[in-house]
């Protein structure tokens, strides 16, 4: 028996017993979770129902079907356009974190572009075919399958910077024009990429490989934040691997982030050199198929979308759009978090996609 003032044994022995008892559950949560990455099981996604109504070389462009229940559709089509670095299904990744979804609840007709995956003979490829010949094919298809004159046209990252290009080229074609998190103003809120494109030897990287590819881009993006994106989300799955949905959302995000695709080659080397490097959309220096591309001629309704902490396009990047443009009507939506949590976060899909939907809405026929 413990004497006055003294711990009893079994008090002394419950710190190393909870230690012990934490280090078998920790032990336990590491074993589960590296069988779930060895096991290489990848959740569908893309799975909003859609078909494919037109093809051209590799692009494929998707038309979604109106979502039971959704309210009548409005005439006026949107026509997405993502970036070519990775796969557009960041844009339909599960139903309850699902950009395509939220426009389609929202009584929108929406029309995707996948770019699909360039080959060695896309390499010649510039942005003069995917604004005037890609892009403008598909708004043109759009057009004439919805009987409509004009769409709008929603451009996120890269492809937000080819819209803008191409909203100044065709703008008779367009009634609105939303962009996310595009290079716009390449040498405002300058992140590390930002800072890194301006030292690039870009002749070198494109003449050495042709088409830029996909694990040199990917890595480019992890060490933005080296920390969270190698080491730090392994360390959050710990605490999930018991939730089964969590789980399938991890496990869906990292398959999307390591399927990434090359980019044509010529067109990474004029976007780098026009874009990063000469700032050319704002100086008014940006020609694309021979014509200056002048942001002051957008007249359009004019919706930027900007995430607080997006090291990839910051915020200052895209927002710098509205007073480079002569557009009379025009708003700013503004969400916490990164460059892709604008797409798959569950505070942007509570918060941020109602109010785009709605945006566009009061603006279509």
């Amino acid at each position: 028996m413990a004497s006055a003032g003294e711990t009893p044994p079994a008090e002394e022995g419950r710190p190393l017993t909870r230690l012990a008892g934490e280090s078998i559950k920790l032990q336990r949560r590491l074993l589960k979770a590296a069988r779930i990455l060895e096991s290489g099981r990848s959740p569908p996604t893309g799975t909003t129902p859609n078909e494919v109504v037109f093809e051209k070389d590799n692009l494929k462009l998707r038309h979604y079907r109106p979502l039971e229940g959704a309210p009548k559709s409005k005439k006026t089509p949107v026509l997405v356009c993502y970036a070519l670095v990775n796969k557009p299904s960041i844009l339909d990744l599960q139903e309850d974190r699902s950009v395509v979804r939220r426009l389609l609840e929202a009584g929108l007709d929406v029309y995707l572009i996948d770019w699909g995956t360039p080959d060695e003979g896309d390499k010649f490829l510039t942005i003069d075919d995917y604004v005037n010949r890609y892009i403008d094919q598909c708004v043109d298809f759009v057009r004439e399958e919805s009987g409509e004159d004009k769409i709008t046209l929603f451009g996120y990252c890269m492809g937000g910077s080819f819209c803008a290009m191409y909203a100044c080229l065709h703008q008779e074609k367009l009634l609105n024009l939303v962009i996310m998190a595009a290079g716009i103003d390449f040498h405002q809120g300058c992140g590390l990429l930002n800072y890194w494109a301006k030292f690039l030897d870009i002749d070198k990287l494109v003449d050495t490989w042709g088409n830029v590819p996909a694990g040199f881009l990917n890595s480019g993006f992890l060490l933005l934040d080296p920390a969270r994106n190698a080491y730090g989300k392994y360390v959050g799955m710990l605490d999930i691997v018991d939730d089964p949905k969590a789980v399938d959302n991890f496990l869906r995000m990292e398959h999307w982030v390591n399927d990434g695709i090359p980019v044509a080659g010529e067109t990474y080397r004029e976007f780098l050199k026009k874009g990063y490097q000469e700032n050319a959309l704002v100086k008014g220096t940006w020609e694309v198929g021979g014509e200056r591309v002048d942001l002051k001629t957008l007249t359009l309704p004019l919706l930027t979308i900007t995430a607080t902490a997006d090291s990839i396009m910051p915020a200052e990047t895209t927002e710098a759009l509205t007073n480079l443009t002569s557009s009379k009507d025009t708003a700013a939506f503004t969400n916490p978090g990164g460059h892709i949590g604008l797409a798959v976060s569950s505070r942007a899909h509570r918060d941020l996609w109602p109010k785009v939907g709605e945006w566009i809405l009061k603006r279509s026929k």
